[in-house]
């Protein structure tokens, strides 16, 4: 008991001593780790394919090149087609900024003026300080966006460590797992390969279910804001698809400035793309993701915000990509160790 109570006392103090290593050289360590990390990733994504072709009697370094082959294809006819559009769009919209911040103001003297004048005199001051102060905003958020892909287009480097490192996790995948079975115990070897593949389990059904939800949302979005003449559609779709990543807060986020942008031309047209979102997202909710993502990740919404919350505020934008599906790798991990027998 006594040698138990010790070699407990040492995996905290361990255990606590690598958290606090971890936290003093965060930025370190992730910009060490962080190209191993999307490697990783991108290996996990393509794997099934790769799989496919390699029961179809190619062997598996043929396999991964066809994959390459193919996701390089796919990123040509992006780089062609989609993205000149989106820069496209993105430079017209950058251009029209001062226009567009004035009109902001002209909208909220406006709504001040004509909507506002009734509310009592202290709820007016706090109305007339913060309405005051989005201008501001809208413009330091706008200029922030672009110099954060300035500063991703810097990483360079990535692009060609990424590719090669990729390469090695597919083709060498059985024997890391090797490697790990002839360093554990064959009792932790089967608890830990199990762990994996409920995390692969959990992992797999909330990719494939944000990338089919979020392919819906841009289409769709990009689809009804075209039909009404909605300025920068195919842009505003695209970012609609990507923040309906984020859950609850995504969606949210993305009707903001489609609405800001309709409201620019005409009051119409900005009800208009209200209601376009609103449908889109309502679809989305009620019919595509109950029978996609099926409850995917298994955690109670509360969870869900609270994981949203912690992970912005401690990393930023990966925070809240990533806080959901790890968090339920954790607890599936707590499950399979300290419940599951």
């Amino acid at each position: 008991m006594q040698i138990k109570k010790t070699y407990l006392l040492f995996l905290i103090i361990g255990a606590t001593g690598l958290l606090y290593f971890f936290i003093k050289n965060w930025v370190s360590i992730k910009n060490i780790l962080s190209p191993f990390f999307v490697s990783a990733l991108i290996a996990y994504l393509l794997n099934p394919m790769v799989k496919f072709f390699n029961s179809k009697g190619f062997s598996i370094f043929l396999s991964i090149l066809l994959v390459f082959l193919i996701v390089a294809s796919g990123i040509l006819f992006f780089s062609f087609y989609i993205v000149p559009l989106l820069i496209n769009e993105f430079i017209a919209l950058l251009q029209m900024i001062p226009f567009y911040a004035e009109e902001i103001q002209k909208l909220l003297i406006q709504l001040k003026f004509n909507y506002l004048s009734y509310l009592p005199p202290q709820v007016e001051k706090v109305l007339d300080k913060n309405l005051g102060s989005l201008n501001n905003a809208f413009t330091y958020h706008i200029d922030s966006a672009f110099k954060s892909v300035i500063t991703i287009l810097k990483d360079a480097v990535d692009i060609i460590i990424i590719p090669i490192v990729t390469f090695y996790f597919l083709k060498d995948k059985k024997v890391f797992k090797e490697e790990i079975e002839r360093i554990l115990p064959q009792k932790y070897s089967t608890k830990f390969f199990n762990i994996l593949k409920k995390i692969d389990k959990i992992l797999s059904k909330y990719l494939r279910a944000q990338i089919y939800i979020s392919t819906f949302v841009a289409i769709f979005t990009m689809i009804g804001l075209s039909l009404i003449k909605v300025k920068y559609a195919f842009l505003i779709g695209v970012l609609a698809g990507i923040l309906n990543i984020i859950p609850y807060v995504g969606p949210i986020l993305s009707i903001i400035p489609t609405v800001l942008i309709g409201l620019l031309d005409s009051l119409t047209k900005g009800f208009w793309a209200l209601i376009i979102c609103l449908l889109v997202q309502q679809v989305e909710n009620a019919f595509i993701t109950p029978k996609i993502m099926s409850d995917s990740v298994g955690l109670h919404p509360v969870t869900v915000i609270f994981s949203l919350i912690a992970g912005g505020e401690l990393f930023g934008i990966w925070g809240l990509l990533l806080s959901v599906p790890i968090v339920a790798m954790i607890k599936a991990i707590v499950i399979e160790i300290f419940i599951e027998k």
